[in-house]
């Protein structure tokens, strides 16, 4: 398998076409499968660990059969499955829409939309705390929409992008129920799976701050303010970011990163969005340069 031309496909799949439809969205499928298991499983922690046992082997064994397909379709399949698994232009566009909202001062049509992007409830948010929830979703996206699914097709081909993806959609899916749960397995497995790519996002944004902001604010930021946020992992790149555009981030009756600035303006959410894009294509060429360069296992 020519893994250099399945990952440009799956690149250029993602900016022409956009993402699959729910039919044929490989996602979807493991979402599906996620509520077919959970469905026999009681909310305990072993059930929880057989739960994420079983949907991240499945996963894998997947991406795995895909790899067995030779020729150009085995290629073509391969990289509809990868694209499947990260997602560029969906999440500029959806940051777009809703800041284009906010830009026009529409802040009814912003509050129905931002569930697209962030979990919180928008309904008594400000339309500075909107810009900010925007930004935050743009930064955290950049991990577990292309960071993470990237490293670990590197790393472990396609059975790891899968793989990475079925736990990803675990978290959503289950994360959110109480420690003792189900949830609680799929919630850790996810902090376990992000953590080396939620501190390189850090050295991403880092790149991107170059060119549209302040990579030295954006460091020293990161290191100040990453253990404010919830969770060992979003810090990270929201304080980053926070850094890097010089504003504050700020989840109400949670944290404030970037304290000392001014929370965003509408305008900022663009510049993220220019940030997040440069700091994809220098991790593209990364990828590119470890499957080409380095003896992996897989390749």
């Amino acid at each position: 398998m020519n893994w250099e031309m399945v990952l440009a496909l799956a690149i250029g799949m993602d900016l022409l076409l956009g993402e699959p439809r729910e039919t044929f969205h490989p996602v979807v499928w493991i979402g599906k499968l996620i509520d077919a298991v959970r469905t026999h499983l009681n909310k305990s922690k072993l059930p929880g660990c057989a739960l994420a046992l079983i949907i991240t082997s499945i996963a894998a064994l997947g991406g795995y059969l895909c790899t067995l397909v030779h020729g150009v379709t085995g290629i073509l399949i391969s990289a509809y499955v990868l694209k499947s698994t990260f997602s560029i232009t969906c999440l500029a566009d959806t940051a777009n829409m809703i800041g284009a909202h906010l830009e026009n001062d529409d802040l009814e049509a912003a509050r129905k939309d931002l569930p697209m992007l962030v979990g919180r409830d928008p309904e008594q948010l400000s339309k500075k705390e909107m810009n900010s929830a925007v930004i935050e979703s743009v930064a955290e996206n950049f991990v577990d929409g292309i960071i993470s699914p990237l490293f670990y097709f590197v790393l472990f081909g396609l059975p790891g992008a899968l793989a990475y993806k079925a736990v990803n959609t675990l978290d959503s899916m289950a994360g959110y129920e109480h420690e003792g749960g189900v949830g609680y397995i799929s919630a850790r497995l996810d902090d376990l799976a992000n953590y080396i790519p939620a501190r390189l996002s850090m050295l991403f944004i880092l790149a991107g701050a170059t060119f549209y902001a302040s990579s030295r604010s954006a460091l020293r930021i990161s290191k100040r303010d990453h253990a404010l946020a919830k969770g060992p992992n979003p810090g990270w790149p929201m304080a980053a970011m926070a850094g890097a555009l010089g504003i504050s981030l700020k989840k109400p009756d949670h944290y404030i990163l970037g304290k000392g600035f001014n929370l965003p303006e509408t305008y900022h959410i663009k510049k993220a969005i220019h940030i997040m894009e440069m700091g994809t294509m220098f991790v593209i060429a990364m990828s590119f340069a470890m499957i080409h360069f380095i003896d992996l296992p897989l390749y």
